[in-house]
């Protein structure tokens, strides 16, 4: 995949969007944010939640930084030097012009309405520096404030795959699609 044409950093009323570096300090900020609400995050990483402090250093040496591999422009949320979780682009198929949101919250960050406020700058990444033509939200059709998330930022629901995920502990859930054209972008 080329160089994608992202910004270092967004600024967002007091927050700044910017790559989570691969440093031990991020690193430990991320591994007690997903252990401090191992319920709502364990089901979600493919490969498990982190054991280690050293995991998440190797999944972020990784995964945000090697281009070819990875087609994300993913961003830490930061409050200052704390990290409150991260937001941006994944699957980004710039052939097909098209992208999905991802997104996550410590739990002390939630119910402030922030993702609310950062998905905008987030569809202007894709619509206007990538020329994406579709945006996609996908959530656990359970998950009901990542739905409003998407709800209230004018996404259309576009269907439910039933039965498409198999949890850790082998719970089966469904999937909810969610959608936005560049067309419906800033109506």
């Amino acid at each position: 995949m080329s160089e994608i044409n992202k910004p270092e950093q967004i600024i967002v009323d007091k927050l700044t969007l910017k790559q989570v570096p691969a440093q031990q300090e991020y690193a430990q900020q991320i591994f007690n944010a997903f252990h401090e609400d191992e319920p709502s995050f364990k089901f979600w990483m493919e490969d498990g939640i982190y054991k280690t402090v050293q995991d998440v250093l190797n999944a972020y040496k990784t995964k945000y930084n090697d281009e070819e591999r990875w087609k994300y422009a993913m961003y830490g949320i930061f409050k200052g030097n704390e990290l409150l979780g991260e937001i941006g682009l994944s699957c980004i198929d710039t052939k097909f012009q098209t992208a999905e949101i991802g997104y996550w919250l410590k739990k002390s960050a939630r119910g402030q309405g922030l993702i609310d406020k950062l998905i905008p700058a987030i569809e202007k990444l894709g619509f206007e520096n990538l020329n994406l033509r579709k945006i996609t939200i996908w959530c656990d059709t359970e998950n009901i404030a990542s739905r409003r998330h998407a709800e209230k930022n004018n996404y259309i629901l576009e269907g439910i795959q039933r039965e498409r995920k198999i949890w850790p502990d082998g719970s089966i859930h469904s999937t909810a699609m969610y959608g936005k054209l560049k067309s419906e972008y800033k109506k």
